[in-house]
């Protein structure tokens, strides 16, 4: 009996899967008949042209779908690159002045973790080598604002004391110690920074942070966070590399500031304050545990990175003021005190001259500060126990060294300015911790020469702090601490409204802290006012003072050499004047150099010196005389006669041209 057509359309279903002897008896149906049918089924798939499985029609379907949103986010990317949206936030740049041979701190990329604040710290200017040279040793110091060198300035880093201190021990090594802190960030901005730095080579680490943890940007208790899960707002910081994951970010914010008020959104009050998400965390509460597990983790992230590139990390405990500072907010909680009475006990304490009470009371207070600027004493047990974990890590007995020098273990305003921040005292005490850490390391592949250590002393001098370098410090310390949380609230008749100024350095300085003159510029203008007063060493100090902060730019240089040639000093502008010259070849260091040169009785190089001067500025009529003067030296009279009939033609008065020509006529007469 031939098949039917519901027996065709079974058959047809259940080819693949079923014999024909297993389909025949599904159909009851002859078992020849199923496989003549399946055996036609073949041969018209066999015929039959290839046609596209719905399948793959499908695929290919949802991948088109899918490749629309993902070829708009590359191009999004690409266009908010190419527009250079957000700016330049790598954590190095390139300063064409310097022709691309040397790298410097990006003043912009903590961009990265401000999201709300708009005035952004800024790290250092410390320059190196794009290529690090072989006999170079490089150095990288990573932290917070007291590592940045606040309230001073760069100059007043412990930074560049272990900069001196290094390159005084290590003569024949091209010492690079690069700061890259900055104010208000903390362990994750640290642990973000690591690839960056790991291109430049580095042979340590130096690490001063962890009083910024809750408050810093991305803290547990900050106004700039993203909760309090370390791994995930690790994996957000690199997300924020993507210009498109940023734009997304400040389009969020600014959804958000319509609803929010405050110095966050604002961007009033000082950076301190403007931080501060969560004010109130009281010792042992769950906001207290959290920014502890927070500075665990990222520890040993950070840790673990350094140990992958098997570089040395030298990270100092956390200190500050124990005696001279109250705390700042007082609770009372069902376990602890209230810091405010612990702290009158501590002061009664050492009233009454038990000290061994009232440095257990103090650091008691501290520790129940419920505003946590000040980092807590667990905080260092995690950094010893850090370090003993891990091989490449050491520990810098920094708050052992503060209490130490201070009387009776109680550290205050002797190494302190306000709360946390050292005096220049206390930076110095910390730039030789650092740096006798490092000694007792013993790093296999830097040789030290202690032997050529200076005094400590010598080593606050070259810090080049002048008046105005301190005023500029003190300055700082009164806008902070007429603040919030200093004060509840800012006294409008107060600093700086009445400051009376006490002298030319302090009125600079004012205006560097509270009307944003430009710290270097102020320097320059100040020595110009010591000049013309004739106090030339004061105007010498504040030159030096820019030597130091800024080695490439020749500027300062060239004005102490003017002083130091107005006062007929040569051996004193020489140096000056040779620096210069190696920065940048101008007219008049070239000029300069030449003369002396001359008048050193070196003819060949004053002559080569004058000859460059007078290819920079051809009609530099002193540079004509002076060349002219030193031919005739070497007794090339012809040479000497043809600049002298230049400078002739430009001004045949020019003083003492006159003379010299008919002195030349006499030789050339004899010739």
């Amino acid at each position: 009996m031939a098949l039917t057509t519901k027996q065709k359309s079974y058959i047809q279903k259940n080819a693949a899967s079923k014999s024909a002897r297993r389909i025949a008896a599904d159909l009851k149906a002859d078992e020849a008949e199923v496989s003549a049918y399946l055996t036609q089924l073949k041969e018209k798939e066999a015929t039959s042209a290839p046609s596209e499985p719905a399948g793959s029609r499908r695929l290919l379907f949802y991948t088109v779908m899918l490749a629309i949103p993902v070829l708009f986010f590359v191009l999004l990317e690409a266009g908010l690159r190419m527009g250079n949206y957000r700016g330049d936030l790598s954590l190095f740049v390139y300063p064409q002045s310097l022709e691309g041979r040397y790298a410097v701190p990006n003043p912009n990329f903590t961009g990265r973790y401000f999201f709300q604040t708009s005035t952004l710290p800024s790290p250092s200017d410390d320059v190196f080598l794009t290529q690090k040279p072989e006999n170079g040793f490089r150095v990288f110091v990573m932290g917070g604002s007291t590592a940045n060198g606040y309230p001073y300035g760069f100059n007043g880093s412990f930074s560049r004391s272990f900069r001196d201190m290094l390159q005084d021990m290590a003569p024949d090594r091209h010492v690079e110690v690069v700061n890259v802190a900055t104010s208000a960030i903390n362990s994750y901005s640290i642990f973000d920074q690591i690839p960056e730095i790991l291109r430049y080579e580095p042979d340590a680490i130096l690490i001063y942070a962890g009083h910024n943890e809750y408050y810093g940007a991305l803290g547990v208790a900050s106004a700039e966070t993203f909760g309090a899960f370390p791994g995930f707002v690790r994996a957000y910081l690199r997300l924020q590399r993507y210009r498109t994951f940023m734009l997304l970010r400040d389009g969020i914010v600014r959804l958000s500031g319509v609803f929010v008020s405050g110095s966050a959104a604002s961007g009033s009050g000082t950076l301190m304050q403007r931080m501060v998400g969560e004010q109130l965390i009281p010792l042992d509460s769950q906001l207290y545990e959290l920014g502890r597990l927070q500075f665990e983790s990222n520890l040993n992230a950070i840790m673990r990175r350094f140990e992958r590139a098997d570089v040395p990390v030298f990270i100092g405990t956390l200190t500050s003021n124990l005696k001279d500072h109250h705390p700042f907010l007082s609770v009372e909680s069902e376990n602890h005190p209230p810091a405010d009475a612990v702290f009158a006990q501590a002061l009664q304490a050492y009233e009454a001259g038990d000290f061994g009470l009232a440095f257990e009371r103090f650091v008691y207070a501290k520790e129940l500060d419920a505003l946590r600027f000040r980092a807590p004493e667990s905080f260092n047990t995690l950094i010893r126990a850090t370090a003993d974990r891990f091989p490449n890590v050491f520990a810098v007995p920094v708050h052992e060294a503060f209490k130490r020098e201070s009387e009776h273990r109680l550290i205050g305003f002797n190494l302190m300015t306000e709360h946390l921040h050292p005096n220049i005292p206390g930076f110095h005490l910390m730039a030789r911790t650092f740096m006798e850490s490092f000694k007792e390391a013993g790093l296999p592949f830097v040789s030290l020469q202690t032997d050529r250590l200076q005094s400590w002393q010598h080593y606050i001098q070259r810090m080049e702090l002048t008046e105005f370098d301190h005023r500029v410090g003190e300055h700082r310390v009164k806008l902070l601490m007429n603040a919030w949380p200093f004060v509840e609230q800012r006294d409008p008749r107060g600093y700086p409204r009445n400051y009376r100024f006490t002298s030319e350095a302090d009125s600079m300085a004012f205006l560097v802290v509270n009307e944003g003159r430009r710290w270097d510029q102020s320097k320059v203008e100040l020595a110009g006012l010591y000049e013309n007063q004739g106090r030339f060493e004061l105007a010498l100090a504040e030159y030096r003072g820019l030597m130091r902060a800024q080695p490439f730019n020749d500027s300062p240089f060239i004005f102490a050499a003017r002083i130091w040639l107005g006062l007929n000093n040569f051996e004193e502008a020489r140096p000056l004047l040779e620096r210069a010259y190696q920065i940048e070849a101008s007219a008049f260091t070239t000029r300069m150099l030449g003369a002396i040169e001359v008048d050193a009785g070196n003819l060949d190089r004053g002559i080569a010196l004058l000859e460059e001067s007078l290819a920079i500025e051809p009609d530099d009529m002193q540079a004509l005389f002076n060349l002219s003067g030193a031919y005739g030296l070497k007794r090339d009279f012809q040479k000497a006669d043809d600049i002298l009939r230049r400078l002739e033609r430009i001004n045949p008065n020019f003083p003492g041209a006159a003379a010299w020509r008919q002195q030349l006529n006499r030789h050339l007469s004899r010739n």
